[in-house]
């Protein structure tokens, strides 16, 4: 609606209205049927209504986004505007500090405010009185919700659930009764690698920090620290101080990340209650195989050494109890690398898996855009809270101590929020082309083993072959694939119409898995 100047027989009025989320779902006070109160009022009382703000937001301060719109306005356009019009002082404020200021604010403006179920004239110092009751009432309420809220969210603790913002690593999860409780998130894997080489090398936290920072988990300085300290990360929960009881930890509802042994050695670190120690050295890029491979003849372990010889030095793998288990390492070595060779996809397979998560991206990137605006609110309210708490420092509202600890808070907030959003859309723009990468990895894997170091292939060995490899006249076998390579294999063989019986040259890993009848079945690929 037009603004226009004040008339002599006309009052110029804004309407606001307001809701918080569980009064509109739970008692009605639902905005349209305000604006419609307020609207009639103002027919009949002859008063013309020039602007109407409306919002869903908390009374318990005035850090409400079209509450600040509102201000502006009246700024703008004070000369114009009478009064701002509610329907009750609850809509107003839940805060009699902060309502006296605004009040004040306004009245210095030209401007009053008023309720139309609860009229004051605040020219009769009497009616002050009153007001004063009116914005008590529902601060009272607030408080008593507040307590109430408190003491419930403590008993939930007490019987192990977690009632917060999930913390890094978990996500927030509701059990099948209904109880508030938590489960690992992709994260947790970066938590518990943080845990281990803090206890493992015993290095500053913040050096831990900056490595853990450059594998993906981004977390400040301050709130590392805390994270390495958290209980819940071993399946805990601490249950905080109460009028006359103490902090106490007890056992949560979810499951915990962090072996407790872990977490009080490195609670120990910490405290530098550990001392280093020089261990031995598993590592060995000589010997690849170390740990995943076994002796033919009794079952266990081979290790790896170096003899000299006339020729220089020789390798070798061999048994460790006594055994005559004894062969080279580049022998094995090469059958190893020509078994992991035949893991492939057949190009109708590699362009079906390309084509179905394509698919299932774009499913999905609707809902990332979601979540990014989402995200971007969430930032925007940060920011606008940092100003306010920027704006009470000016005003003398808050002391210069109180401000930092609220600006580093909020800050942090901010930080994870924006590292968030920057995780969502990196993985949406580069996800097609990582995928390419991925299938083209998938089909070479014996050049990405030769590649890698020591770690590398170490971890490339667990994944492709979940039991212990055997050397044997010649040949490495295995018990037991991974299923999913199994599985693929099979898959491609069937678009590729190889049947049973048939040539299985160039079919993928299937030619060195060994029928049942021609081998132990314990005994299922080899090369």
């Amino acid at each position: 609606m037009a603004t226009t100047k004040k008339h002599n027989d006309m009052e110029n009025a804004i309407l606001y209205t307001r809701v918080s989320t569980d009064e509109q779902a739970n008692r009605g006070f639902s905005l349209p049927y305000q604006k419609e109160v307020l609207t009639r009022f103002c027919t009949l009382k002859n008063i013309n209504v020039i602007k109407h703000f409306q919002e869903d937001y908390s009374a318990k301060t005035f850090d409400r986004p079209d509450w600040k719109k509102l201000i502006v306005y009246v700024k703008a356009n004070r000369k114009n505007i009478d009064v701002v019009l509610f329907t009750r002082w609850d809509r107003f404020s839940r805060n009699i500090a902060e309502a006296y200021q605004v009040i004040k604010k306004l009245h210095d403006m030209g401007v009053t405010v008023n309720s139309i179920e609860q009229p004051l004239d605040l020219t009769i110092s009497d009616n002050k009185v009153i007001l004063a009751i009116y914005l008590a009432i529902p601060e009272v309420e607030n408080d008593k919700i507040s307590i109430r809220t408190r003491e419930g969210s403590r008993k939930a603790n007490q019987l192990g659930c977690w009632t917060t913002v999930a913390p890094i690593g978990y996500k927030n999860y509701r059990t099948e009764d209904g109880k508030s409780s938590l489960i690992p998130s992709g994260k947790a894997p970066l938590i518990y690698e943080a845990f281990k080489t803090l206890a493992d090398t015993q290095k500053p936290v913040e050096t831990v920090r900056k490595i853990m920072l450059k594998k993906g988990l981004k977390i400040s300085r301050t709130r590392f620290y805390h994270l390495v300290r958290n209980y819940a990360y071993v399946g805990k929960v601490k249950v905080p101080a109460y009028k006359d009881e103490e902090v106490k930890i007890v056992e949560a509802l979810h499951d915990a990340i962090v072996p407790i042994s872990l977490f009080n050695t490195v609670q120990d670190v910490l405290n530098g209650k550990v001392r280093k120690t020089k261990k031995y050295s598993f590592k060995n890029e000589d010997f690849p195989l170390r740990g995943h491979i076994s002796c033919s003849r009794c079952g266990k372990t081979l290790t790896g050494s170096t003899s000299k010889g006339n020729g220089g030095l020789y390798y070798y793998y061999h048994c460790t109890k006594g055994c005559n288990e004894r062969f080279k390492t580049a022998e094995a070595h090469e059958k190893l690398e020509t078994l992991i060779g035949k893991v492939k996809l057949t190009e109708d397979m590699s362009n079906l898996v390309y084509a179905v998560l394509s698919d299932e991206h774009k499913s999905t990137k609707f809902q990332s855009t979601i979540k990014v605006n989402k995200l971007d609110k969430s930032i925007a309210k940060i920011n606008t809270t940092i100003e306010q708490a920027e704006n009470n420092l000016f005003e003398g509202k808050i002391d210069q101590d109180t401000f930092v600890k609220v600006k580093q808070r909020y800050a942090e907030k901010r930080d994870e929020l924006t590292q968030e959003k920057s995780e969502i859309s990196n993985v949406g723009k580069s996800f097609l082309k990582t995928l390419k990468r991925c299938l083209h990895l998938f089909n070479n894997l014996d050049k990405l083993y030769r590649k890698s170091d020591w770690e590398g292939k170490q971890r490339l060995l667990g994944l492709i072959f979940p039991k212990k490899l055997v050397f044997k006249k010649g040949k490495i076998q295995t018990i037991k694939l991974n299923y999913a390579l199994e599985h693929i294999t099979m898959i491609s063989n069937e678009i590729t119409g190889i049947k049973k019986g048939q040539s299985q040259k160039n079919s993928g890993l299937s030619s060195a898995v060994t029928p049942t009848g021609f081998k132990p079945v314990t005994l299922r690929a080899e090369i």
